[in-house]
């Protein structure tokens, strides 16, 4: 982004903006961590009904889903965090335009 050629309301209003995109970002992060604890914690309760009774075809099937959405959780999390970092970024730089401006 060019700052030079933007007004400060404009960049103010981006600054904004980026901020709503890191808390957003931040919000799917906590949900995907939800998401992927209430998946980790069913793997833990399949496992030991497994180890107690052994494995059967629904069990081996609920276990195999709940893996699915503990990766899916994580790879969900990983990408917030991508997200975030390249946020906070533009942020600096905004920050850094505006500092310059004053």
């Amino acid at each position: 982004m060019s700052a030079g050629s933007l007004t400060l309301v404009e960049v103010l209003k981006r600054r904004l903006q980026v901020v709503q995109e890191i808390s957003s970002a931040q919000s799917r992060h906590l949900l995907n961590r939800q998401l992927g604890g209430g998946a980790e914690f069913e793997i833990q309760q399949i496992e030991s009904e497994i180890a107690a009774t052994g494995v059967s075809e629904a069990l081996a099937a609920s276990l195999r889903d709940a893996r699915v959405r503990l990766q899916e959780a994580n790879a969900a999390m990983e990408a917030c965090d991508t997200e975030c970092e390249a946020l906070e970024s533009q942020l600096e730089e905004l920050d850094r335009w505006i500092a310059a401006g004053r």
